[in-house]
C-alpha cells in the first residue's frame, strides 16, 4: 500500500495543522527548519508564504493550512518548515508543530475510504495510520506539490482568459 514489504515498518515525521495530525516519509524530508526569513513574492499563489535562503538555496514556501482550505486561526509559536527534495529545489511546508518522528507498520495503515477522499485528496493522502487513540493521515509531499503546482496554473488560466 504504501511501499512497504510485509511486516516493515516506515518512519514518518508526524506534523499537526490545526487539531490534525499528518505525516510524511521521513525519507522525503531533507529538514526540519524554525519560521525566519521569508521573503513574500507578490503574484504567486495564496498557499506560496514566500520563499527563504536556506544555506544559498532557494526554498519556496508552502503554508499548508492554506493549502489545504484550512482556517488561518493564530500562528502557533511551535510552527516549523518542513523541507522537503522536490524534482528541481527543496519545497518547505510550514505546519503548526513538528511532534514526533514515529515507526508506523503496515498494519497500522489503512487506505482512505473513497467516500470521504476528494478525488483531489485522494491523489496525496497515502493512507490513515492508526496510532493509540489518534489518528494520522499520511501524505506523499512531492503529490501535494504536484496538484499545487497545477492548480496556480488553472487559476493563472482563469484569470487570463
Amino acid at each position: 500500500m504504501i511501499g512497504m514489504i510485509d511486516g516493515q515498518s516506515r518512519q514518518f515525521v508526524i506534523f499537526r495543522l490545526g487539531k490534525e495530525e499528518y505525516g510524511f516519509d521521513v525519507t522525503k524530508v531533507r529538514e526540519i527548519q524554525s519560521m525566519e526569513n521569508i521573503t513574500v513574492v507578490h503574484g504567486s499563489a495564496e498557499y506560496i508564504e514566500g520563499v527563504m535562503n536556506l544555506r544559498g538555496k532557494l526554498v519556496t514556501i508552502i503554508n499548508m493550512r492554506k493549502r489545504f482550505g484550512l482556517e488561518a486561526g493564530d500562528k502557533p509559536t511551535e510552527s516549523k518548515i518542513v523541507v522537503v527534495d522536490a524534482t528541481d529545489a527543496p519545497v518547505g511546508f510550514i505546519v503548526d508543530e513538528v511532534i514526533e518522528v514515529a515507526h508506523i507498520s503496515e498494519a497500522e495503515v489503512e487506505k482512505v475510504p473513497g467516500h470521504i477522499a476528494s478525488k483531489i485528496e485522494s491523489e496525496y493522502v497515502v493512507g490513515i495510520a492508526k496510532r493509540e487513540d489518534r489518528l494520522v493521515t499520511l501524505i506523499d509531499p512531492l503529490k501535494v506539490l504536484e496538484l499545487s503546482c497545477d492548480a496556480a496554473v488553472e487559476s493563472r488560466r482563469s484569470k487570463n482568459g
